[in-house]
């Protein structure tokens, strides 16, 4: 699930890509959080296992199920009204709203509210649909809907204040939840992060030939059949350099970035326990983690993420194949099918929200920078400056983005 460190690229020294990753970063505000270092910055990766030290959390396997833990994470939230469940439409948020307001009602507490940050002038972020589908199912008579013109982007009104007092963040969206924490400041949020790292197939196994004939249109599926039947190495080979373009890097930077990330696939996903013990050793989550909690305290919020908790993971690797579930709807289906309505578990859209991130205080920034603040060693400033310019961004170019508008605020 997470890069791992390990093997290079025939003709190419291992010096080099040890100098990419160690190389002391020079831009950043010091502030609680890690430090990224200065591959992760500009590539907007993140690598290998965490670095700080201490126990890395473990799986308990053989424990309660995943609904008996799920209740027992929820229930000191929802003991503390109002219980707020940051809401979008999506399926793994639109799980734990409804397992929430189970809990809730099995105990006689107050209904969980909903809080939801609607974007009227990005309609590819639209979920109204699916949020009031829910919610009616639900019965739910409290929602809280908060309007988002462009306060998101990524060095924006909300953003800028929690770079200045943090320093440089990952994922560099965090933000987001701080607006959330804003509206519950004082008390508990719930959220369903981490259904895309936990539920979402991730493992060695090679897809049937029946998935892909399943696919459409029957060219895509056709071009899917060859790629399941080429070698594992050449998979790998051929996903990376089709998904890792990031144009702004520098020749060996791209190189160094593409060979973690296929380290990922190589060292990686042996069963799904394996891909799940990854996750809570993984720089990911070390990193995702601390920035939000630190973001939490930051608006007195008890914030819970049970998708990302040890016992809930546990709770899934007793129950799930050992490969994973085949499918999110599956994932779903499987652990809370009779709490949401079948519609909402089969859907298979997906909103888009980088667009959010780049709004006319970014580009306005991005326009005027004049390639200070980056490893020009690691990026081509005049390729990145053409990124940023781009209608939809790599959302891999926010790092940077922050990153750089860090270091001309350090020069204000």
């Amino acid at each position: 699930m997470t890069p791992q460190a390990g093997g290079s690229e025939p003709g190419r020294p291992i010096v080099e890509s040890r100098l990419l990753l160690t190389r002391t970063p020079t831009t950043l505000v010091e502030g609680s959080l890690p430090l990224l270092e200065p591959l992760e910055i500009c590539s907007g990766s993140v690598f290998g296992r965490r670095r700080s030290p201490g126990l890395v959390p473990v799986i308990a396997f053989g424990g309660a199920s995943p609904r008996d833990t799920i209740e027992q994470l929820l229930l000191p939230a929802l003991e503390r009204p109002p219980c707020w469940v940051a809401f979008s439409g999506g399926r793994d948020s639109s799980a734990i709203l409804a397992a929430a307001t189970r809990i809730a009602r099995d105990h006689g507490l107050e209904d969980p509210v909903p809080l939801t940050l609607r974007f009227a002038l990005h309609p590819r972020t639209s979920e109204t649909d699916w949020q009031e589908l829910v919610i009616r199912h639900l019965g739910l008579a409290q929602w809280e809907i908060v309007q988002i013109t462009s306060e998101l982007e990524a060095v924006g009104p909300v953003a800028a204040p929690a770079l200045r007092r943090h320093g440089l963040y990952w994922p560099p969206n965090a933000h987001t939840l701080a607006r959330l924490f804003q509206a519950a400041r004082g008390s508990a949020l719930i959220t369903g992060n981490g259904g895309d790292e936990i539920f979402t197939p991730r493992t060695v196994k090679r897809p049937s030939l029946g998935e892909f004939a399943r696919a459409r249109p029957r060219r895509k599926a056709l071009k899917y059949g060859v790629y399941t039947l080429l070698p594992r190495p050449l998979r790998i080979r051929v996903w990376t350099r089709r998904t890792l373009k990031l144009p702004w890097l520098r020749p060996p930077a791209l190189r160094e970035v593409r060979r973690l990330y296929a380290a990922r696939f190589r060292g990686g996903g042996k069963s799904w326990r394996h891909a799940a013990e990854g996750l809570l050793a993984s720089r990911y989550l070390e990193l995702t983690l601390a920035t939000f909690q630190a973001m939490a305290r930051d608006s007195d919020v008890l914030l819970v993420q049970p998708f990302y908790d040890p016992r809930f993971l546990g709770g899934v690797a007793d129950v799930a194949p050992i490969h994973g579930f085949p499918s999110r709807a599956v994932a779903m289906r499987e652990l809370f099918g009779d709490l949401l309505p079948q519609r909402s578990i089969e859907r298979s859209t997906k909103a888009s929200f980088t667009e959010v991130f780049y709004g006319p205080i970014s580009r306005a920034f991005a326009e005027s920078w004049d390639g200070t603040g980056l490893d020009t060693t690691l990026v081509d400033p005049a390729s990145l400056r053409r990124e940023w310019s781009k209608p939809r961004p790599d959302f891999r170019s926010l790092s940077p983005l922050q990153a750089a508008w860090l270091a001309s605020e350090s020069q204000a």
